[in-house]
């Protein structure tokens, strides 16, 4: 069937925004659940996950389809980005998807209905989600930080917070200092700063700073682009292009600390490039790309493949992929060769709309 299914080629006859608003209606639809084998538990800051290949921020903005959609196999769930208030999304198109390529660019410009309404939608599910939620907070200041983290920390159904630096307030080591100090300052639970490429001039310095406030890192966030393809005109690019940025990002954090959780996202469409990422040290993946390409199955099919790539290579369980360290960036599959962006590891985004 190769990696994008016929009914995922369908979609794409469509505009991606279209797509992306009717894919919704798709997860209602029978689920195979998870796939559970104990290989593949893992244990990331405390949490105990059934599969290391969690869903990543930006699908689920405001937790309207976590009943329906963490039926589909993923080992966490991020909700999110999760603003203070209530922010509108740009002006569309939002999304846009090559003919070819694994590769996406979107200008949703993080809208949110506010904490205030998701944590009530949250608080709906009951104290024990049948899978991990992670909420992931967008602030533009300290004290907005503040408002999203004392939110998140006081509910039940929130295991752990992803923080989303994408103001540049929060970009030079001292801004990240006083956001982390914040976050351990205001809760226990489980936290993580999540950088982006243009973060990379100061990854070890950040991996410092979390190791020592007691926080993790989730490594990489989308490209900033400019691009006419989008109504916004600039927005971020998801997708392969990020893989092997994402895999460098995890071997630098590792060389300097092997104590800080890490999470790695960017680019991850199969099983084999998830155990890439955890051999360079990671303790968890994410993927939301590989959704618009692969489908609601994609979670479920990447944990099979994970499997079999780990007794491929003879793991026995996550934990020994993850302590093996070996060189990823040097051994790490590039993914199918039809998906690959051509001419250049990073597309140029087009001018305007296709």
């Amino acid at each position: 069937m190769g990696l994008v299914p016929w009914y995922m080629r369908v979609a794409h006859l469509v505009p991606p925004d279209v797509a992306h608003s009717l894919a919704r209606y798709a997860l209602s639809a029978p689920s195979p659940g998870p796939l559970i084998d104990e290989g593949l538990e893992v244990e990331l800051a405390g949490l105990r996950l059934p599969n290391p290949i969690g869903l990543a921020a930006g699908y689920d903005k405001d937790g309207y389809l976590y009943p329906a959609f963490s039926r589909w196999g993923m080992g966490f769930y991020v909700v999110g980005s999760i603003t203070a208030f209530r922010r509108r999304p740009l002006r569309r198109p939002r999304l846009y998807r090559p003919r070819d390529g694994l590769w996406m660019l979107n200008a949703f410009g993080l809208p949110s209905e506010g904490v205030i309404s998701v944590a009530r939608r949250l608080n709906g599910l009951g104290e024990r989600p049948r899978v991990p939620i992670f909420a992931s907070l967008a602030g533009f200041s300290l004290e907005e930080f503040s408002i999203l983290i004392r939110a998140a920390d006081a509910l039940p159904q929130v295991s752990a917070i992803e923080l989303n630096i994408s103001c540049p307030l929060f970009d030079d080591p001292a801004g990240m200092e006083e956001l982390a100090e914040l976050s351990s300052g205001l809760t226990r639970k489980p936290s993580f700063i999540k950088l982006s490429p243009r973060h990379s001039r100061v990854l070890e310095e950040a991996a410092g700073i979390a190791e020592g406030h007691g926080l993790g890192i989730t490594v990489y966030n989308t490209i900033p682009v400019r691009s006419g393809a989008l109504g916004a005109g600039r927005g971020g690019m998801s997708g392969l292009p990020l893989y092997r940025m994402m895999l460098s990002a995890v071997a630098r954090i590792r060389s300097v600390s092997d104590r800080v959780p890490l999470m790695a996202v960017g680019g991850i469409f199969t099983g084999s490039q998830a155990l890439a990422a955890l051999e360079a040290g990671a303790d968890a993946v994410q993927s939301l790309t590989a959704v618009a390409f692969r489908g609601p199955l994609a979670f479920r099919a990447m944990s099979e493949e994970l499997l079999a790539a780990m007794r491929e290579r003879g793991y026995s369980s996550v934990s020994e992929a993850r302590a093996s360290r070996v060189s990823a960036v040097l051994r790490a599959p590039r993914g199918p060769r039809s998906a690959t962006p051509p001419r250049a590891a990073i597309p140029s985004p087009p001018r305007g709309p296709a």
